[in-house]
């Protein structure tokens, strides 16, 4: 396995991944996530994060095909003063094709990520992740992730 920084090339193995991912989401979540086949490919969206200031985008390879990718970022606190400027490496998303999940994939993109995230002087890295998602959440228990804070919602009725 090769974890490498994405390039343009990579977009529609990238895109195929980003369906996947939405496509789970969309199973669990509809008034929330679009249904992928009715959506772009979100090509522009992820071309977009790999040109992004402070933002790192690895994908993964196994035997020449891309299995797997993350996305971070370095944010800081300047502006609220009840808030540390704590330097946070955020994790925007990350995905591993179903058919290798299990593999070490996300291991190897998690770590690839906090190695940048220290190089960088992050102090934190956080992330969030869906409720319904279990198997993410075990992932991330394992990484030494711990829940922080909670994201509720409420659906209003019109």
């Amino acid at each position: 396995m090769n974890v490498r920084i994405a390039i343009a090339d990579d977009i529609e193995a990238i895109c195929r991944l980003g369906y996947q991912i939405n496509q789970q989401h969309h199973r669990h979540v509809p008034h929330v996530f679009s249904n992928p086949a009715q959506s772009d490919s979100g090509s522009a969206f992820w071309l977009e994060l790999m040109a992004a200031d402070n933002t790192i985008f690895y994908v993964s390879e196994v035997e020449s095909r891309i299995s797997g990718f993350i996305v971070a970022r370095l944010t800081q606190n300047t502006e609220l003063s009840f808030l540390n400027s704590t330097r946070i490496c955020r994790v925007n998303t990350i995905v591993v094709d179903e058919e290798c999940q299990g593999c070490g994939i996300g291991n190897a993109l998690m770590t690839a990520v906090e190695r940048w995230a220290v190089a960088n002087q992050a102090d934190e890295m956080r992330l969030e992740v869906m409720e319904f998602n279990h198997q993410a959440q075990q992932f991330y228990d394992r990484q030494g992730f711990g829940t922080q804070s909670r994201i509720m919602s409420k659906w209003l009725k019109h």
